[in-house]
């Protein structure tokens, strides 16, 4: 078996299409479709059929792209280990987070990383955690950031956790006007449908009981934009909204309260991290 051919009928699998294969693997589209019939001529069956304008796995197919997602998460770990080997601290970090921490919370710690580590080459992809999983099962990406994470598949692990402070914030001008105080942005409710219980919401309810979910986005970027529009009542991390209270233009209605969540970290539980990573953990 060719394992050439063999990687590209999981990235047709993975891009769900020929199409999207060529563009990500940057081959004209008949070299691929070629490659995957010699494939299917050496196993002696279909992996794909015809939906449409689209493609599906067959039954076999799926099989063979289950095994595929073994074989490819291994080589990715091999990858990533070839600096663990050699001890040294080079090479790609590759970390899944949501948008906020992608945005928020990495950069600084890559300038003090690459600082310390100029070899090393960060790479972030940003996106809710249902998102990322699947890269992270595959072993593509090393670790993922999260704060509101859906049920973990068996392969990953939360490997380390970081309390982080929250403020509970509305702008400053409108602390006491009841409509804006009756307003929570929310998010928990898009980051994971099972969420049955808001705890800031209920903490809100014991100060206005008609306080409400007014408006949701799994964007904290975006919440922050929203209450200094004046639109409603947010809790946000402190490396987001940290300057807004230390400049003035937004309260936090439970300053003497110590309110954190905590950052979750993912991985493999198979994957042991890598130079790269373990430097970016003491940041």
């Amino acid at each position: 078996m060719n394992l050439l051919h063999l990687q590209y009928f999981y990235v047709v699998a993975q891009e769900r299409g020929f199409t999207n294969a060529s563009k990500r693997l940057r081959i004209q589209q008949p070299a691929i479709s070629r490659m995957v019939k010699l494939l299917e001529e050496d196993l002696g069956f279909k992996l794909f059929e015809k939906v449409g304008r689209r493609v599906q796995l067959t039954r076999q197919g799926y099989e063979v792209f289950e095994s595929c997602k073994k074989i490819f998460g291994s080589v990715e770990e091999l990858k990533q280990s070839l600096g663990r080997i050699s001890g040294e601290c080079k090479g790609p970090l590759l970390i899944a987070a949501a948008e906020p921490i992608a945005s928020h919370y990495i950069p600084a710690r890559l300038k003090t990383l690459l600082a310390e580590h100029p070899l090393v080459y960060p790479q972030v992809f940003s996106g809710p955690a249902s998102m990322m999983f699947e890269r992270l099962v595959r072993g593509e990406i090393e670790l993922g950031l999260f704060f509101h994470i859906p049920d973990i598949p068996d392969e990953l692990e939360i490997f380390q956790t970081k309390d982080i402070r929250f403020h509970v914030v509305v702008r400053k001008d409108l602390r006491k006007k009841k409509e804006t105080l009756e307003s929570f942005i929310g998010s928990r409710e898009i980051d994971d449908t099972s969420t049955r219980r808001f705890p800031t919401l209920e903490r809100l309810r014991r100060i206005n009981s008609q306080t409400k979910i007014r408006i949701s986005s799994n964007n904290l970027t975006a919440h922050r934009a929203m209450v200094l529009e004046g639109l409603g009542v947010a809790v946000l991390p402190d490396f987001i909204i940290g300057s807004d209270i230390k400049s003035g233009s937004v309260s936090d209605l439970f300053a003497n309260d110590h309110i954190t969540f905590q950052l979750k970290l993912l991985k493999r539980k198979t994957t042991i991290l890598s130079p790269a990573a373990q430097a970016f953990l003491k940041i």
